[in-house]
């Protein structure tokens, strides 16, 4: 009896829970993207990314410090100060012993640069994946062939421009002679710019058609305000990484650390992702009982439904069987 009636009473109050954040957008609208989050396995995405990004980060770099060391081989005061702004200290030695190593001309040239964009390719094509995901973008509509690799390319160029961007701000907003307060402020707002610019771009080009701006700019915004926190952060955030986990880590510390860097961003894009996708698709409110599923349920789990769809004339349908649904 005891535990019965503590089973009806939990029942009762998550169904007052329930019915209060499906009538209040500001409770409806988090909870709907954090089940989106767990039906998309976004978690999953997420460490994906971070992977992919670790695995990226240095032939990014590298082609960006090798791209400014040209430009900027008759001003190595202004190089250091570029190549300072967006190469983490921990790392500035290994990248600089790359390049060195890199060849200079010719055909050995090519290879190399050859090889570092392909190396560099695995965090957008994961972004590509992780973006249609998200979107529910059925199989059969995804860019595929020669025309997903140009557009991945062209997102990676887009990114190396964005990253050095980056590095600009840095080396900009650090001139002006005024207090601490202002310079990190002008800093925070030039890369959170930089950021939705970056993620508008990657929208526009991973997606087989570009969505509509107005159902977008808000989520596009709040993952552009979480990168520029961790971007801004970055030196005395990943300094802090490093230091905690030292003693756990050891020498293996700067690694770990610059993986949880990563992931942070990552964790941002796909929370961001999923916010847009719930906005745009109007998938809320949800139902925290999902013996009563409401139509915005229905139509997320056909959306998932409809991704599996491969070649051009497949259909899938979901379908639901008779029950009670929320209003």
């Amino acid at each position: 009896m005891a535990q019965a009636k503590l089973t009806s009473t939990l029942d009762s109050l998550r169904d007052a829970v329930d019915r209060y954040q499906q009538q209040h957008s500001w409770a409806g609208l988090p909870f709907a993207v954090v089940k989106k989050y767990g039906d998309d396995e976004g978690g999953r995405h997420a460490a994906l990314m971070t992977y992919y990004g670790f695995l990226s980060i240095f032939p990014v770099l590298l082609l960006i410090v090798a791209t400014v060391s040209r430009v900027l081989a008759d001003n190595v005061a202004l190089r250091d100060q570029w190549v300072n702004a967006i190469v983490p200290e921990e790392f500035r030695a290994t990248v600089n012993a790359a390049l060195a190593a890199l060849p200079t001309s010719g055909v050995a040239l090519v290879i190399g640069l050859v090889a570092l964009v392909l190396s560099s390719l695995g965090i957008v094509q994961t972004a590509h994946d992780t973006l249609n995901h998200v979107a529910g973008i059925p199989h059969r509509l995804r860019l595929s062939g020669i025309g997903r690799w140009i557009r991945v390319v062209i997102m990676l160029a887009v990114l190396l421009v964005g990253v050095a961007a980056i590095g600009a701000v840095t080396i900009l907003t650090g001139a002006i002679s005024d207090t601490a307060n202002l310079q990190r402020a002008a800093e925070f707002f030039g890369i959170l710019a930089l950021a939705f610019l970056l993620m508008w771009a990657g929208v526009s080009l991973l997606l087989p058609r570009r969505p509509p701006f107005q159902g977008l700019w808000p989520a596009a915004l709040l993952g552009s305000i979480a990168i520029a926190l961790v971007l801004t952060l970055g030196s005395k955030l990943l300094a802090t990484m490093i230091s905690r986990q030292g003693p756990v880590y050891g020498s293996f510390a700067t690694i770990t650390g610059l993986f949880a860097f990563i992931a942070l961003v990552s964790q941002a894009l796909v929370w961001a992702a999923e916010l847009a996708a719930v906005r745009r698709y109007r998938l809320w409110p949800r139902a925290v009982d999902a013996n009563k599923p409401t139509e915005a349920d229905k139509r997320a789990h056909a959306i998932l439904t409809a991704e599996q769809e491969r070649i051009p004339t497949q259909r899938n349908l979901a379908e639901f069987a008779p029950g009670e649904v929320a209003d």
